[in-house]
């Protein structure tokens, strides 16, 4: 029989776990912050403070613990609840829930991940860590509210109108073809 406290973390494995898996953490970072340094640094005190809890975490939970970690560390640093675009702007209007054609959001997650990533910039703090984090993290409309502090019918209402304004970036540009001679349309839309 396994001893419990074998499968306990050390300072060492969470050491690892943030070397081998720095660069996931890092787009997850920088996809609810938008900012560069500022990931960085969050990731520096995201590691700190899983050294401080180390012990108190199983081995197979690291990541998602590490995870939660980055997440929670960028929630009280950029407070997307206070953007100038947070929670008070948002009109509670009617809305249907099933509005966002989720089709289409495959289109939104097959784009390339620049492409991806300046789309998500794009949303106010309060959009983009509700899209993320319902979306890409799998965090359910309760657990991301209570996480971000907002109503669960806000929380509702922000994802679907991230969806949408993700969607609307997805969407090809159709540029009008120009035709190599417009004088002869011109002189023949006069016959």
């Amino acid at each position: 029989m396994t001893n419990i406290s074998d499968n306990k973390c050390t300072k060492g494995d969470y050491r690892r776990l943030f070397a081998e898996a720095a660069e996931p953490l890092r787009e997850l970072c920088y996809m609810l912050t938008s900012n560069v340094e500022l990931s960085d640094k969050i990731l520096e005190a995201a590691l700190e403070q899983s050294l401080k809890g180390a012990e108190t975490v199983f081995r197979n939970w690291m990541l998602s613990w590490a995870r939660r970690l980055v997440i929670k560390a960028c929630i009280e640093i950029v407070r997307p609840w206070a953007s100038p675009l947070g929670a008070d702007t948002y009109p509670l209007s009617p809305l249907r829930l099933d509005a966002t054609d989720h089709g289409h959001l495959s289109q939104v997650f097959g784009l390339p991940s620049e492409v991806f990533l300046e789309s998500l910039r794009h949303l106010d703090a309060l959009s983009r860590f509700v899209f993320v984090l319902r979306a890409m993290e799998g965090y359910s409309r309760h657990e991301t509210s209570l996480l971000l502090n907002i109503d669960d019918r806000l929380c509702d209402w922000v994802h679907v109108r991230a969806a949408q304004r993700l969607e609307e970036d997805a969407k090809p540009i159709e540029t009008p073809v120009p035709t190599p001679f417009p004088q002869y349309e011109l002189a023949l839309a006069g016959d």
